[in-house]
């Protein structure tokens, strides 16, 4: 099998979106959150549990897919989006402290199912599963993301926001790996 499409699409993609990527856990304008913290809105308030349950559930799945993926090319899209989720969930969490919300600290009924399917397989049936989870699962996200960053208050807005082009970066690389396994079968 031939890797080197996938590690040159995987290694152009986090190139491309590192900007994106490495946004500051308190940028500048959260100073302003701090000092008189915006109310959150119940819809802001289910959607930063969503975000906190997904992105945790995003952790997991993934630290799942470095030990039983067989393919070298999802093992290193699994790598990114644990580094990718954990800066994720430590700007949730400085958003969550500044609007002094609090956070469920699960994965939620969503995630435990995908994990409970995913526990079961290993090699070939475990990539091409575990891919089709990711490309549904960040799909779902980039929608529900989409319309928080249009709706939201200041800070789940931003949040929202901020968020969007990684994931997308991630639906794309999940696309990409995908392709190559099909690719090589």
């Amino acid at each position: 099998m031939n890797f080197v499409p996938v590690f040159a699409a995987l290694a152009f993609l986090a190139v491309a979106a590192w900007p994106a990527a490495a946004q500051p856990a308190n940028p500048p304008h959260h100073a302003a959150l701090r000092a008189d913290p915006q109310p959150l809105s119940d819809a802001d308030k289910q959607f930063l549990a969503f975000a906190a349950e997904d992105n945790q559930a995003e952790i997991q799945l993934c630290l799942l897919a470095e030990k039983r993926a067989v393919d070298p090319a999802l093992k290193a899209f699994a790598r990114l989006m644990v580094n990718d989720h954990v800066a994720i969930e430590s700007r949730l969490a400085a958003l969550a402290n500044d609007v002094q919300a609090q956070l469920p600290d699960g994965v939620g009924d969503e995630g435990e199912r995908t994990r409970a399917e995913l526990k079961g397989l290993a090699g070939d049936q475990f990539d091409r599963k575990f891919l089709a989870a990711q490309i549904e699962d960040h799909s779902k996200d980039i929608e529900k993301f989409s319309q928080a960053a249009d709706r939201g208050s200041e800070g789940a807005s931003r949040f929202a926001s901020e968020t969007l082009p990684i994931l997308r970066q991630h639906l794309a690389l999940a696309r990409a790996v995908q392709t190559q396994l099909k690719a090589a079968e």
